[in-house]
């Protein structure tokens, strides 16, 4: 599949009809099968040129330029018009010709048989869209044996296809690959035609006329020109339209298109037709600016038809091999894919705005510059930017997850570990920059949010300056605060510190905490309103960790309690013993995966419980499939909540009560939690049962505020506030106007 060009003969070949071709996700036609009718013959495979690639007999004659003697024609053609001529001899001699052309619809390209003078407009022109063969090899079959002629033109791997179809070389079939750069996907043209008709006010209007290479108006070039049955003209030259940036970017091309097999010396096709690029490399050749043409003869059928009908040409001349493929390297190889092509298509998915797609691949540009601990050795951490990254991806935003910076250069390379792991699967990253680089990112992100977690303590603060107060970030670019944390009732640090970073809060343009009482320290210390929402774990859905625990190889063959202890004492130790003892389940111990682990491993002496090198996957596997959670986590408590489980939290006042306080007071759960851990044995908190039913009432409600708030900071206006500058630039102009007054002018 990675190598399937979609030239149809194994779906042409298939006798029983097991093999059609479906769109993929990137609009691309691929082979599927139907096992209930597949006899297992094999022929599909031996059909397949990819597979069979080496039945190529040709071998190269002579290469020259040349164009038609009718400017007429010429001028309705993509380059010299030697299509028309070849096609044109063909039909005289009571021929068909077979080749593509624009569906009805125009939405579309697929392959024609024409044996008629007058049909012959339709297969004229470039149209660079990938064509669809159907069965049209059955029908040129049939023809072929009743001896007729038939010129088949088409890229290099649809005259491979042709020909393994019919597994045998007919005299009377001609073929003309043309000099392939690639194909673009279908679905992505019709995309572009949706956004054309909407930018233009052209919604329910129907196309009746499309032309990819309009001399008239442009010249022989690339050009796109559409008219619409109302009578309005799209015209734009390869400079002016996204659908040129796209596709001579091979970014929208199929995928096989970057390494293609068939694009190369000898050719597929009798004869290879292109356009002569090169031309004004070229000192005794003349280009008139009305089209030439490449025609490389690669076989006796195709010498013999271009003899006939040289008679018609004009400008004739033998080049070499070298000079051919000046400026036209796909006459001898291939080209290569845009590093950015996966993401085109993941964006086309997203995005209406064609050229908003094309722009932001070809530019790596996004919606979002997020900044989070994602790459942090803790799990809740990552799956709390997981978590807001992935609501943000299913409201249609590209993000971008920002790296973490360094001082000085060159930055240290990244430590290996299940948060990049997980990251390198999930996300989008930026490169390692410097702190003095970091506002290189303003060109590539259009809004920057700040995640949930401890993101604002102080020590935080200590170790990256106001990094995470997006210090970098232009007063132009929207600035948001979700779910953003202190991490404790007050924020104590010095007042020069508190000063800078209550002027960076002041450039936000919406800030929300997690915590009842960050909202305070925002109002308070730092003069800025904040809302309360709910950390950003609780924006998917529980479906989605499922699918994610899905990926663990972890398998668990008992009934067990989940232990997720982030710091280790003596008392929990005994804790997690006895309620083991008292329910007679077996034990998943996890510890904080940070510095202190072997430390930690120590304090709590359970190496019988103990799972360690745990992936994001196995994480929650074991969380989601637990009979009872004991935790001193915050995040181990909301994924209690999210997979509805049994649960004796202990609070962690070294990490941070206020998070605990919030979340028990939100759920109506505050009998749920203590602050030492025998007290949970005494009370025998872990046999409670818990009304879900009521959580999740009260829960979905702040889900649901939440979100509205997220959505609304995301779609609202940006909010202008005049900077320092904008207020000396005023003052300087206020200054000017005075002085002018005074002069009189």
């Amino acid at each position: 599949m990675e190598h399937c060009t979609g030239c149809g003969a194994c779906s042409n070949s298939c006798s029983v009809s097991a093999i059609i071709l479906k769109e993929n996700s990137e609009g691309f036609l691929m082979p599927s099968v139907n096992y209930n009718k597949c006899i297992k013959c094999g022929v599909c495979c031996s059909t397949c040129p990819v597979i069979n690639g080496k039945n190529n007999t040709n071998t190269l004659i002579n290469i020259y330029t040349a164009c038609t003697s009718d400017d007429e024609i010429r001028m309705k053609s993509s380059s010299g018009g030697i299509f028309y001529v070849l096609a044109s001899e063909i039909l005289k001699e009571e021929g068909a010709v077979c080749g593509a052309s624009y569906t009805d619809d125009f939405l579309g390209v697929e392959h024609i048989l024409i044996e008629d003078q007058d049909s012959l407009w339709k297969l004229m022109g470039s149209k660079y869209v990938q064509s669809s063969v159907n069965y049209i090899y059955r029908n040129i079959k049939a023809l072929l044996e009743k001896g007729k002629k038939v010129l088949f033109s088409g890229t290099p791997c649809q005259v491979a296809g042709l020909k393994n179809y019919l597994k045998r070389d007919y005299d009377t079939l001609l073929t003309v690959d043309v000099i392939c750069h690639g194909v673009p996907s279908p679905a992505a043209f019709r995309n572009f035609i949706d956004f054309i008709k909407r930018s233009t006010g052209n919604d329910n209007q129907k196309i009746v006329e499309l032309n990819f290479r309009n001399k008239y108006e442009w010249g022989w070039s690339h050009s796109i020109y559409i008219r619409f049955d109302n009578g309005y003209i799209y015209s734009k030259s390869r400079e002016q339209t996204s659908w040129y940036s796209g596709f001579l970017n091979l970014l929208n091309c199929r995928k096989s298109c970057g390494e293609c097999r068939f694009n190369r010396i000898p050719r597929y096709g009798d004869i290879t037709l292109g356009d002569f690029w090169g031309i004004d490399k070229c000192p005794n050749i003349e280009n008139d600016k009305k089209g030439m043409s490449i025609i490389s003869i690669n076989s006796e059928k195709g010498n013999n038809l271009f003899s006939k009908i040289s008679g018609n040409l004009k400008n004739i001349k033998e080049i070499s091999i070298e000079t051919a493929q000046v400026n036209n390297w796909n006459l001898v190889g291939s080209s290569k894919n845009h590093k950015n092509r996966y993401r085109f298509f993941k964006l086309l998915a997203k995005y209406t705005n064609y050229d908003k797609t094309t722009e932001y691949a070809l530019k790596h540009r996004f919606d979002i510059g997020y900044i989070g601990w994602w790459y942090g050795r803790n799990y809740g951490s990552v799956l709390t930017n997981f978590a807001l990254q992935h609501y943000l991806d299913s409201l249609g935003y590209s993000v971008l997850m920002i790296e973490w910076p360094e001082h000085v250069k060159p930055t240290w390379p990244v430590q290996d570990s299940f948060a990049r792991r997980f990251a390198k699967k999930h996300y989008d990253r930026s490169i390692r920059r410097t702190y003095q680089e970091l506002p290189d990112l303003n060109y590539f992100c259009d809004t920057f949010i700040v995640g949930s977690d401890q993101l604002w303590n102080y020590w935080s603060t200590k170790e990256n300056g106001c990094f995470f107060f997006l210090d970098f970030v232009e007063d132009s670019k929207k600035k948001i605060a979700y779910a953003t944390s202190f991490g404790h009732p007050q924020y104590g640090a010095p007042s020069y510190v508190l000063k800078e970073a209550a002027f960076h809060m002041s450039r936000f343009d919406y800030i929300s905490v997690r915590e009842s009482d960050g909202v305070d320290i925002c109002k308070n210390t730092f003069g800025v309103n904040a809302e309360r929402t709910i950390d950003p774990v609780f924006l998917c859905d529980e479906k989605v960790y499922r699918r994610l625990a899905k990926g663990s190889e972890k398998k668990a063959n008992k009934k067990y309690i989940f232990s997720y202890i982030l710091s280790p004492s003596k008392e929990k130790r005994n804790m997690i013993k006895k309620i083991v003892k008292a329910l007679g389940l077996d034990c998943v111990l996890v510890l904080d995966a940070q510095e202190n682990h072997e430390k930690n491993k120590k304090i709590i002496d359970l190496p019988e419980y103990l799972q360690e090198n745990l992936e994001i996957e196995d994480w929650l596997y074991y969380i989601s499939n637990s009979e009872l959670v004991l935790t001193d986590s915050y995040h181990g408590l909301c994924f209690s909540l999210i997979f509805r489980k049994k649960f004796v939290c202990i609070g962690n006042v070294a990490r941070g009560i206020s998070r605990f306080n919030t979340l028990l007071n939100i759920t109506g759960l505050q009998n749920w939690m203590v602050l030492e851990a025998d007290k949970a044995v005494k009370s025998k908190l872990y046999l409670q049962e818990i009304n879900y039913e009521d959580v999740w009432e009260r829960l979905n409600k702040e889900i649901d505020r939440s979100k509205n708030w997220l959505i609304s900071a995301l779609t609202s206006p940006k909010i202008y506030k005049s900077s320092v500058y904008d207020l000396l630039i005023n003052k300087i102009r206020k200054l000017e106007n005075e002085i002018k007054e005074l002069k009189g002018e």
